[in-house]
């Protein structure tokens, strides 16, 4: 009974102590990549409406990734078999997550070469479209 009381005054002395947590401030901004805005410059102003679709053209392939997704890439399941049993004194799975690591590194690269080229060919529609081509 005697060790109850004492609990109990023990919580009832840091209850009345405790001060209210302050959060540190959250920023407001976007954490993640933001591709910046591709401006028609000079030189594509000055394309005739050929060769703005000739460009456009030229592009499309860039458009697509041709790296294999996280679950169908071969490398990442053994990555992760690695992780899993290795068993080596020395590596202990740090080979399996150094490879994780740098295929994410790889898809993060690749997306923004994705969303450059995605820029590039909507400027490229914008001038199109600002010369009323092909109406």
């Amino acid at each position: 009974m005697q060790r109850s009381s004492i609990f109990f005054s023990f919580i009832f002395m840091l209850a009345s102590n405790a001060n209210a947590l302050t959060l540190p401030p959250v920023p407001s901004e976007p954490i993640y990549f933001d591709p910046p805005v591709v401006k028609a410059d000079q030189k594509m102003q000055e394309m005739s409406c050929y060769q703005v679709d000739k460009a456009i053209n030229q592009l499309h392939p860039y458009r697509y990734s041709y790296k294999p997704s996280f679950y169908k890439d071969d490398a990442n399941k053994a990555a992760t078999a690695l992780i899993m049993f290795d068993n080596i004194p020395i590596v202990q799975g740090w080979l399996g997550i150094g490879y994780l690591g740098y295929s994410a590194l790889v898809e993060e690269k690749e997306d923004r070469r994705q969303l450059q080229v995605e820029q590039q060919i909507s400027a490229l529609q914008r001038i199109k479209a600002e010369k009323h081509c092909y109406e």
